[in-house]
């Protein structure tokens, strides 16, 4: 006979039963997108320029105190944006895979500081390989990316298989985690080269910040993680 499920059990969970935050984000993601629609060409420039990643402006610094909160604030605002319905589409659909299982693991409070570290884990990644440049960056890709990473920490984990306590996180060099974080640099350069988007080639990818991300989440994990032990 089966005992109860421990809460921190997330195997076998129904990704339509993804946890609340998760959902609130993807629809706040949808409404932000939804709601610029309804911009004039000047509105939506002015959401651009003050809320999107700009490395000329964070480079060109600020002349007042609210000046450099706005243009702080664009290191997690940028998220929130996306350039168009595919884009949006993508990054919430890959969010909702990989968010519902790091939030599940982790809980509600340390999801959304791992997110937000990884949010900006992205955005200093890009400006390190693009300062100055005014080429604005949008979306939650950064973000996703770094959950990502941090969802390769146990997501190959058998739960079933785990009988001492902690249950096993997977270490940094196993060779899960080196497979698949190897594959995910490589297909990263390959899109930032190539510029391929599902809507053909050319475009600008913010594939440093992608990796940024990544990074970001793949080693800070451990901290945020509810199974953590103190000495592995």
């Amino acid at each position: 006979m089966l005992g109860p499920k421990a809460p921190w059990d997330e195997s076998n969970e129904p990704i339509l039963r993804s946890p609340r935050v998760v959902i609130a984000f993807i629809i706040v993601f949808a409404l932000v997108h939804i709601g610029s629609q309804f911009l004039s060409a000047r509105q939506y420039d002015y959401l651009i320029e003050n809320y999107a990643l700009i490395p000329s402006h964070i480079a060109a610094g600020a002349a007042s105190f609210w000046q450099t909160l706005q243009l702080g604030s664009q290191f997690v605002t940028y998220a929130f944006l996306h350039g168009d319905f595919t884009h949006l589409i993508f990054n919430s659909v890959w969010f909702l895979i990989f968010a519902t299982a790091v939030a599940r693991r982790a809980g509600t409070a340390r999801f959304l500081t791992l997110m937000l570290l990884t949010t900006l884990g992205a955005a200093l990644t890009h400006l390190t390989f693009h300062w100055g440049e005014p080429q604005p960056v949008v979306g939650a890709s950064g973000a996703v990316s770094g959950l990502m990473g941090a969802a390769f920490r146990f997501i190959f984990v058998n739960p079933h298989a785990q009988l001492t306590w902690p249950p096993a996180r997977l270490p940094l060099f196993s060779q899960p985690v080196l497979v698949t974080s190897t594959v995910w640099v490589v297909l990263n350069v390959l899109l930032g080269v190539t510029g391929y988007t599902p809507e053909g080639f050319g475009a600008a990818i913010a594939w440093e910040a992608h990796l940024g991300g990544f990074f970001t989440g793949l080693l800070l994990f451990p901290l945020f993680d509810r199974r953590r032990s103190w000495i592995s």
